[in-house]
């Protein structure tokens, strides 16, 4: 871990690593429903904040330190004092297929940006937070998650989403690029593709899959082509072949998706074992 004037505290790989490789496995300290049933919002804001304290009174003291340690995008330099759940709402993750979300130690140390090294997955298996390189990593280089937005979105609006719900104006690389190289037309084409790749608006089955092939390259030329971003691009060429009775397309696309989710879930995943078996089948017939 390290200290930078301009995001806090950070981490930087000690080792290097290659696309797909694993670099760490991490259990919630904290594991909080992601919604409330309330007969207000307010009251459903309150009873967050109680299953927070809740779970923050349960913990040893030393991780009570812990976690009071990390940032509250909200809280710190206000003139109010640091709680627990302002901490656990900056910091925790929406885990994938289950209610609840988690707050790690470790992870949450991890800096913002919208072209991230690292992408993360939650094992349910493994009741962990796994991460995965991106991309190849360098020793010493720092490591990246996106805090989000979900959608690829330009410049401006990226910023507007992170100032608002974490309270600070993102300067990473994308970001200092903007659309100097296309960044920005590029972003808003990308997610242009993406849904009405999901929504299979054209009827043409060429017109899909060059939709797909486009979709795939403009990531690939935004520094986006690591598998946690392609795996949903990959899994809708393999239904539209599937769909138009191309074979092979079928399985082509299919090979693609299986290393995206090896890349960024884990070669003995569900999802990987799964479409491990679905090609087995297809490539007998």
């Amino acid at each position: 871990m390290f200290i930078t004037p301009e995001s806090g505290h950070g981490l930087r790989s000690t080792i290097a690593y290659k696309r797909g490789d694993e670099i760490m496995r991490e259990s919630a300290v904290m594991r909080i429903p992601n919604a409330q049933p309330a007969v207000s919002a307010e009251a459903a804001r309150q009873l967050h904040r109680d299953a927070v304290q809740r779970a923050y009174n349960s913990l040893h003291e030393i991780t009570q330190q812990s976690v009071m340690a990390l940032y509250s995008c909200k809280e710190n330099g206000m003139d109010v004092a640091k709680t627990p759940h302002g901490v656990y709402d900056s910091n925790s993750f929406r885990l994938e297929n289950v209610p609840n979300g988690g707050l790690f130690l470790t992870i949450a140390r991890i800096n913002h940006s919208c072209r991230p090294n690292v992408t993360h997955h939650w094992s349910s298996e493994l009741q962990k937070q796994l991460l995965f390189a991106a991309r190849d990593i360098n020793v010493g280089e720092e490591l990246f998650i996106t805090y989000g937005p979900g959608q690829c979105m330009n410049t401006k609006g990226r910023r507007d989403y992170l100032y608002d719900k974490f309270m600070f104006v993102c300067r990473c690389e994308m970001c200092l690029e903007g659309n100097i190289h296309g960044g920005d037309e590029r972003m808003v084409k990308i997610q242009a593709l993406q849904e009405d790749i999901a929504l299979q608006s054209s009827h043409d089955t060429k017109e899909k899959l060059e939709s797909v092939v486009e979709c795939l390259d403009l990531m690939k030329s935004q520094g986006l082509a690591g598998g946690a971003f392609t795996k949903t691009i990959y899994h809708h060429g393999h239904n539209i072949c599937h769909a138009a009775g191309d074979h092979n397309g079928a399985i082509r696309y299919l090979n693609h998706e299986l290393i995206a989710i090896q890349d960024s879930e884990g070669i003995e995943s569900c999802k990987a074992v799964e479409i491990e078996q679905m090609l087995n089948q297809l490539s007998s017939h």
